[in-house]
């Protein structure tokens, strides 16, 4: 089966604290019905320390259009997907078979992936897929489609790269909820993995043997996650309901996948889950009868970073592989959620 034999992630140079990041929404929000009092107690509650930012902290005390910051999106893109791949050490570019780009917060065309495969003089017969439209969930569907290629075509290596910068959908002085509940919990972020099938020289090393992957649709949910397209560039949709989602559909359909695989909940040692933040993983803990510690690389990843969108879950896994404890033959799961409303699971087993 596939395998994830390395990952990466990406620190950026920004770092601000979330009580900082809680002054300035608090002044984006000034003569709005969203009180300082009710900013306090939902940055309070978030779980977040840090949050890291492709701009400095006085870029947001100004409007930004679209253009600029689409622009500002493409251009940093491409400077980070460099930097985050040039950290493979012993990668030939020339050995990578296919390319996964999984992104939602800017737009380009030629896709970005296009632009780092000439400036780094990547394999120029690669296989190449640009995913956009898939929020949070992004980075375990970028998994689960690197998994599927190199089942296909076991002899090959994908490069799977997740990015997104969600402060570009940060409003200037909007003072919609959902701006707000951006606010507190979103942040910008890059990391990469690369998975091998079989017969690839590179499957000899250790890392995440992939078992099985789950892809689910909840019907007539559309609204519950995704953008709104206003002049000023992206802005969020969220509702309230996704917590009880999780609850009573999503925890609903991991049981049942693992009943499809002859395994429960206690079979699987190491739970990897996107982290959307605190009240969706005590869903996840409550409704799957989860311990603390099943869930502490999720945790500490939201503390450190925030909610990165689809690289998100790509932190939690290098989180895992370079901190956890694990032993050859443990099973786990990798899930995530997003827009459509969907979620996406892979069950792994450590090699």
């Amino acid at each position: 089966m596939p395998k994830i034999i390395e990952t990466q992630i990406i620190d950026l140079e920004f770092k601000i604290s979330q009580k900082e990041v809680m002054n300035f929404t608090s002044q984006y929000f000034e003569n709005s019905y969203i009180t300082f009092e009710m900013i306090q107690s939902v940055f309070d509650n978030t779980g977040i320390k840090t949050r890291q930012f492709i701009s400095p902290r006085e870029w947001f005390d100004k409007n930004h259009d679209f253009l600029e910051k689409n622009n500002l999106y493409v251009k940093k893109a491409l400077e980070v997907s460099t930097d985050l791949i040039k950290k493979y050490q012993d990668l030939n570019y020339n050995k990578i078979d296919n390319i996964i780009f999984v992104s939602s917060t800017g737009l380009s065309t030629p896709s970005v992936d296009a632009l780092l495969i000439n400036k780094l003089k990547i394999n120029s017969n690669i296989t190449r897929t640009p995913i956009w439209g898939l929020g949070c969930v992004g980075g375990a569907v970028g998994l689960s489609k690197a998994f599927e290629y190199c089942l296909a075509f076991p002899e090959k290596m994908t490069l799977l790269i997740c990015l997104e910068f969600c402060s570009l959908a940060f409003l200037y002085k909007e003072h919609s909820k959902s701006n707000f509940i951006a606010m507190a919990l979103f942040s910008d972020g890059a990391a990469s993995a690369l998975v091998c099938g079989d017969n690839n020289r590179n499957n000899m090393k250790g890392g995440i043997k992939i078992l099985k992957t789950h892809s689910t649709l909840y019907y007539d949910s559309v609204g519950v996650m995704g953008w709104e397209f206003v002049e000023s560039g992206l802005k969020a949709i969220f509702s309230k309901d996704i917590p009880n989602i999780v609850k009573n559909k999503v925890s609903a359909e991991i049981v049942n996948f693992l009943k499809a695989n002859n395994l429960k909940t206690s079979d699987i040692k190491h739970y990897l889950l996107h982290p959307g933040g605190t009240k969706v993983i005590e869903e996840f803990e409550s409704s799957l009868n989860l311990n603390g510690s099943s869930t502490r690389h999720t945790r500490k990843v939201l503390q450190n970073y925030g909610n990165m969108s689809s690289p998100t879950v790509i932190y939690v896994i290098n989180e895992f592989l370079n901190y956890g404890e694990y032993e050859k033959g443990d099973l786990g799961l990798i899930a995530s959620l997003g827009p459509g409303f969907s979620s996406e699971v892979l069950l792994f087993q450590i090699q």
